[in-house]
């Protein structure tokens, strides 16, 4: 509750507070109004919120969640993946991670399915064995992307278990 009357009052809409996750894992915190500088702020009327998107993205019937979080300290981020679940708290699974940098350099956005021509199938460079010139995603994904530069794809493998990265651009 009190993390739910903490992110009213720093200005976040009602509905990402009631629908974080229990808590950002260790290390990180949830992005607050103060965080809208830099590109978060140039692009917000394009993408007003760049840190989270919700959707089943490993097919079990719950919803999941991607995060952009802001390290609690200093410059950094991680990208998480929240996922749901019926039987208690939400797992998060770091897809990635920056010491250095700034989050709002980066954001994320739903991908629904379809097909997608990746970076190599645009011919940013020859595909490798396990790297498919167009991505069909059967479920929705998210893209994760730096502001006006690189951009890719992180879709669920259900034979693996696991979240995929797929290159969209270099």
């Amino acid at each position: 509750m009190r993390l739910k009357a903490l992110l009213i009052s720093i200005g976040l809409v009602g509905t990402l507070a009631a629908q974080a996750p229990e808590g950002p894992p260790s290390g990180y915190r949830f992005p607050s109004e103060s965080d809208y500088s830099g590109d978060w702020k140039e692009f917000r009327a394009d993408v007003p919120m760049p840190f989270v998107v919700r959707a089943d993205f490993n097919g079990d019937g719950t919803t999941d969640e991607a995060w952009l979080l802001p390290t609690r300290s200093g410059a950094g981020w991680g990208l998480f993946a929240a996922l749901g679940s019926t039987k208690g708290p939400r797992h998060f699974v770091r897809l990635e991670q920056d010491r250095q940098t700034e989050v709002q350099g980066f954001g994320i956005n739903l991908v629904k399915p379809g097909q997608y021509k990746t970076a190599c199938g645009k011919g940013y460079w020859a595909c490798n064995r396990d790297e498919p010139e167009v991505l069909i995603l059967k479920s929705p994904a998210f893209e994760f992307f730096k502001f006006e530069s690189a951009s890719s794809i992180y879709w669920w493998d259900k034979r693996a278990g696991a979240f995929r990265r797929t290159w969209i651009s270099d």
